[in-house]
């Protein structure tokens, strides 16, 4: 039987999108990891209105494996979205997302979990970090985009992480079930949106070294008009998330919530 909501210790959501190539794959590293544990554990896949066969692997996955859970959505909304929708239907007490790539490997989620054990409500996955370790960099554009947003979003923003797009994240239940609601970015680069709440509500965040390896299948689009649209998200998330129209931590779900109940397909 699946774990119940106060029996699960971990959980694990990996967005997908068209991932019918690499997901048999994650899903072999996941039962892999997962069957050397002896605690409760459920794996959230998130099919983000995939067209193609992601959706009926994860299906046959879940009746030989019922504690993989597939959420699948009609039409596309982006990563920011299906990783909020996993991270809300999710029932464990500590909660990673990952990506169907397993650009960092499985094996690290003990070192996001002894981060959350010692205290932390947050802990990220950084490629920047001295102790981490590039197996296969990302093309010289790519690597150079990417500083140039983690400098640009951190001048914005005034956050001290290193590296906020390494999709490898950890929440305690309490801090997801207070920042994912209040999200408003479904593309992406949410990340950033996600760690400025996180650093404006004080909470306790551990940048946590990574083993990385990048994908040369990746779908991330770069380019002038991309890096306009990102200019524009970075500099709307102060006001949208101005103090006076926050939650506290015990604040009610937004309407970010309901809007994926409506357009959850069971």
């Amino acid at each position: 039987m699946p774990p119940g909501k106060n029996e699960c210790y971990l959980s694990i959501i990996v967005p997908s999108y068209n991932e019918e190539r690499r997901m048999p794959r994650c899903l072999e590293k996941l039962a892999e990891y997962l069957e050397r544990k002896q605690f409760t554990s459920e794996v959230l896949i998130v099919s983000d209105g995939s067209t193609d066969r992601t959706t009926d692997i994860v299906r046959a996955a879940s009746q030989m494996d019922p504690t993989i859970r597939l959420i699948e959505f009609s039409e596309n909304k982006g990563k920011g979205f299906a990783v909020r929708a996993g991270m809300l239907e999710a029932r464990g007490k500590y909660r990673l997302f990952m990506d169907t790539d397993c650009a960092v490997p499985v094996e690290f989620i003990d070192k996001m979990l002894e981060r959350l054990v010692a205290g932390y409500e947050v802990a990220i996955g950084s490629r920047a970090l001295e102790e981490s370790v590039i197996v296969k960099r990302q093309s010289l554009p790519r690597h150079v985009a990417a500083l140039g947003f983690t400098k640009l979003q951190n001048a914005v923003l005034k956050l001290p992480f290193a590296d906020t797009q390494c999709g490898f994240k950890m929440f305690s239940a309490q801090a997801a079930e207070h920042l994912f609601p209040l999200t408003k970015l479904n593309c992406a680069y949410f990340d950033a949106e996600l760690l400025y709440m996180a650093y404006k509500f004080n909470y306790e965040v551990a940048e946590v070294p990574v083993k990385w390896t990048h994908d040369e299948e990746t779908r991330l689009p770069i380019g002038p008009r991309r890096s306009a649209d990102l200019l524009i998200k970075l500099l709307q998330i102060p006001s949208i998330h101005r103090r006076k129209n926050w939650q506290n931590r015990t604040g009610a779900l937004s309407a970010n919530n309901s809007q994926i109940q409506l357009t959850l397909k069971r």
